[in-house]
């Protein structure tokens, strides 16, 4: 009986190889911890296009902590008014000051360097082109 528990099971090894890696895992994530935070972690999001879609998308998007809506693009003035509007509105409620830019061509609020992702909502056929523009200006897309 005593040379039984000497002896290393498939389950006791199983378990000590899982508290191993867990450790190793553990371990450096808690001596980073320690360490100061990002002075900023809050996503910075610009819209390209604002047609119905964009405006469902903007009213989920502008709700999730840690997320800012500072851009938006479309061709259209009145959809570029009504986008800065509502964005306006919100923060204002919120009790937050944030400064909303609107921009008729996309390539304008992707060379912005404060935005670090964007949503398109334009039409499909021009999906490809401006989420390519959107990844090459090192963008976070969701489209």
């Amino acid at each position: 009986m005593k040379d039984q528990k000497k002896v290393l099971s498939r389950r006791r090894f199983l378990g000590y190889s899982v508290a191993g890696v867990a450790g190793l895992v553990v371990l450096p994530g808690l001596a980073t911890s320690c360490k100061t935070a990002a002075p900023d972690t809050d996503i910075k999001l610009g819209f390209i296009g604002m047609g119905r879609q964009s405006m469902f998308l903007l009213s989920g998007f502008i709700q999730l902590p840690g997320v800012k809506v500072l851009a938006g693009c479309d061709v259209y003035g009145i959809k570029r008014k009504r986008f800065e509007k509502r964005v306006t509105e919100f923060y204002t409620k919120a009790g937050k000051e944030v400064k909303v830019d609107t921009y008729e061509k996309f390539e304008d609020l992707l060379a912005r360097t404060d935005i670090n992702a964007v949503v398109i909502a334009v039409p499909d056929h021009s999906h490809a082109r401006i989420a390519i523009a959107a990844l090459k200006a090192g963008k976070d897309v969701y489209l």
